[in-house]
């Protein structure tokens, strides 16, 4: 999908959901400031073409989801882990009871269990929260902590790990120079376990955002300030660049709707997402919420610099997203497109 037609689409979109305009008087799409891509940052886009993604179907926390996955594996093109350092990095951002914001940790057990039968020498744990500075309360409360212990694996939070200067010549925020942690950069592959959520600033989350949990909240601050002063639909880009993230293992079991990512509420979906392109495994997830790939501004620029976007060009194995797929009530940005686009040219 070109810029021209990506632009016919995500008006189609707009205006299937909301007829607003904004207080300039110009049209929502025209509000959809788009970055032009130099071939510098196209060249960075996996050259695939074709991505395949396992849709796994699992409908409890209780069942064996590593079971359901292995099923899968030998048909999904995932990496050969052998003798890496894998660091695996869960969503960890808030704890609110009742609302389904953290990775389970059962899922993430999976995906350690997934990437130790790939081979993988060493497996660490890390995460820098969002929202908390107390990383060792959502620790406990999430019970991702635990899980951790019993696994004998290591946590490091990455809020707080040491850092180092990353140059990012192509950056797509204007920053040529961050700073990231040195576990995250001192791994051989680092693997997105998110949960699957709509999200107020950008529409939905999933595999290619939950890696702003990588940026240091030490040097960045909370909630990453920086992160939103550049434009977070920028960042979720830049981070795919700057992390190299090489699988995803998206927590679908039970998602979250509504006024995501924090303060939505619970939605059984019944699910797993895994694979290597996280283009593709986000544009996968967002297609069984009914959600349309041209109302997220951050997805047509990773179907540009990242990976696949276009249902043609993904090979979804396991369940069809029509047998899962189901509307999730969405969040103001996607009720009042005016929102998102002022959020994707300004910053939050």
């Amino acid at each position: 999908m070109d810029r021209r037609e990506f632009l016919a689409a995500t008006a189609a979109a707009l205006a299937a959901s909301s007829c607003t305009h904004s207080k300039s008087g110009s049209s929502d799409k025209d509000s959809f400031v788009l970055t032009e891509f130099t071939p510098a940052q196209q060249a960075k886009r996996r050259a695939d073409k074709q991505s395949t993604v396992g849709l796994i179907g699992c409908d409890s926390y209780d069942g064996d989801i590593f079971a359901a996955i292995k099923k899968e594996v030998e048909s999904m093109q995932l990496p050969n882990f052998r003798g890496k350092r894998v660091v695996l990095k869960p969503n960890m951002v808030e704890i609110e009871e009742g609302h389904p914001i953290t990775t389970n940790p059962a899922v993430l057990a999976a995906a350690v269990k997934l990437v130790d039968y790939l081979g993988a020498s060493e497996i660490i744990i890390a995460e820098g929260p969002g929202h908390m500075r107390d990383t060792e309360m959502v620790l406990a409360r999430s019970g991702i902590g635990a899980m951790v212990k019993k696994l004998g694996l290591r946590f490091v939070d990455l809020n707080l790990d040491d850092i180092e200067a990353v140059q990012t010549p192509d950056s797509f925020t204007g920053l040529h120079e961050v700073y990231m942690p040195k576990t995250i950069m001192a791994a051989d592959a680092v693997v997105s376990v998110p949960k699957l959520k709509t999200h107020h600033w950008v529409g939905v989350t999933c595999s290619m955002k939950n890696l702003f949990g990588t940026v240091p909240g030490r040097k960045y601050g909370w909630p990453k300030n920086l992160l939103h002063q550049k434009g977070i639909t920028k960042w979720i880009i830049d981070l795919q660049h700057i992390v190299r993230p090489q699988l995803a293992v998206v927590d679908a079991i039970i998602a979250m709707e509504g006024d995501g990512p924090i303060n939505g509420t619970a939605k059984h979906t019944g699910f797993v997402v895994i694979g290597s392109d996280l283009a593709a495994v986000d544009a996968t997830c967002i297609r069984t919420m009914e959600i349309a790939i041209e109302a997220i501004p951050y997805m047509y620029m990773a179907g540009q610099v990242v990976g696949n976007i276009d249902e043609h060009a993904i090979n979804v194995i396991g369940r069809s997203i029509a047998s899962v797929r189901q509307p999730f009530v969405k969040p103001a940005t996607l009720l009042d497109p005016s929102l998102i686009a002022n959020a994707t040219r300004q910053s939050s």
